[in-house]
């Protein structure tokens, strides 16, 4: 692992793991309404694979999504409080952010689907590890 990456790396990775989740929902969103052609697929596949290679470089090559799934029993206490920290600020963001996706779905009364609710999942489970990575100088 490597659990020394600097601050500035672990921010760019953040930004395009998280930009990269919202492209694959606004594309994967766009192509169902306007249906052209492959070009939009292949947006999508890039945006995918962008995914994937920030959120492995980012995320499980820091350590930071294994630290953030331990239970508490194997943590020390500055890690719990450091842990409990990203996990009030991560849900705080996270509550805003799907309160706000819904009322839109719900004014416009469109339909939610499955890979929107997917990247809800995966933004929920992102956002406390990310929070830590902008933050902490020092994992």
């Amino acid at each position: 692992m490597e659990m020394k990456k600097s601050i500035s790396k672990r921010r760019i990775g953040v930004i395009f793991t998280l930009i990269s989740l919202c492209s694959i929902v606004l594309t994967y969103e766009y192509y169902k309404i306007e249906q052209r052609d492959s070009t939009f697929i292949a947006i999508e596949i890039i945006s995918i694979i962008i995914f994937i290679v920030s959120f492995m470089l980012t995320f499980i090559n820091t350590g930071l999504w294994k630290f953030i799934h331990k239970p508490l029993k194997n943590l020390d206490e500055r890690e719990i409080a450091l842990t409990s920290k990203s996990l009030r600020y991560a849900y705080a963001i996270f509550t805003v952010v799907t309160l706000m996706l819904l009322l839109y779905f719900a004014v416009t009364f469109t339909p939610l689907d499955v890979v929107l609710v997917a990247a809800l999942i995966l933004f929920a489970h992102l956002l406390p590890a990310s929070i830590i990575a902008w933050t902490e100088k020092v994992i």
